[in-house]
């Protein structure tokens, strides 16, 4: 199913457990993989699921790629398109247009496998509202990662826990699980399109006092990434201090 226009979202039958949410910008060198990957650990679940690409004002053939994956699978998959943002925005669209029970975002570069979105569904039975991945919480294993950037992101999640929130190792890992319903209010509160969503949302979840646990995970450095540490590092403190601003001014309290 196509969803281009702006204001029309994807229509659903009925709830399933999970939904899984993938944003996508110029994607087309993997994005077949990462869908593939994913249908083949949903159709051996036993809940319902459905799964969710925004494609973020991708160029390339991203779009093309899951609507042909779409009508071959016959299977709860669709795209939906939006114009360019960032992740921020492209998550936030896709958590408010996915309707499961738990609603689970993953990078698509797919660095992490699959297979352990089982410990995050095993965590959220628990009465989490939150459930992050982490690639430094004790157990979590990183693979091929440049030193360099390892430094990087240590700097700024020192940076983070200073200017913005505390108490996580890793904010900004992109395996998150949600219930439907803190999804629905954080994302309907928040306005950073960029890196730095990740900030604004446990900053939030903090004000809303959810449950949020982070969780060890595998991770494995994947040379193609859209991300930029140095360049991306200092956008993202930018948008840190959006998150202050709209505090200061009273944004959040609503």
């Amino acid at each position: 199913m196509i969803q281009a226009d702006k204001e029309s979202e994807p229509r659903h039958m009925s709830q399933p457990m999970l939904s899984i949410i993938v944003p996508a910008y110029n994607e087309e060198a993997r994005i077949g993989e990462t869908v593939t990957e994913i249908l083949a650990y949903l159709r051996g679940r036993p809940f319902t699921w459905e799964v969710i690409v925004v494609d973020d004002g991708s160029s390339d053939r991203t779009r093309e790629i899951v609507e042909d994956l779409a009508a071959g699978a016959g299977e709860p998959l669709q795209v939906i398109l939006a114009p360019h943002r960032g992740k921020g925005g492209a998550v936030r669209r896709g958590m408010l247009a996915a309707s499961g029970a738990y609603r689970f975002m993953a990078d698509a570069d797919m660095a992490m496998p699959i297979a352990q979105l089982d410990r995050f569904l095993d965590r959220m039975k628990e009465g989490h509202d939150v459930v992050i991945g982490s690639r430094e919480a004790a157990g979590a294993r990183r693979f091929d990662e440049p030193t360099s950037r390892h430094l990087i992101g240590r700097v700024f999640n020192w940076l983070v826990r200073l200017l913005a929130v505390r108490g996580f190792q890793d904010t900004q890992c992109g395996f998150k699980c949600f219930t439907g319903a803190a999804a629905e209010a954080l994302f309907g509160m928040m306005r950073t399109n960029g890196f730095g969503f990740d900030v604004e949302m446990l900053y939030l979840a903090k004000r809303l006092r959810l449950s949020v646990i982070e969780i060890p995970i595998d991770w494995h450095y994947q040379s193609c990434s859209k991300v930029k540490p140095l360049r991306d590092s200092l956008l993202m403190l930018r948008d840190i201090a959006g998150i202050r601003l709209r505090s200061l001014a009273g944004r959040y309290d609503a």
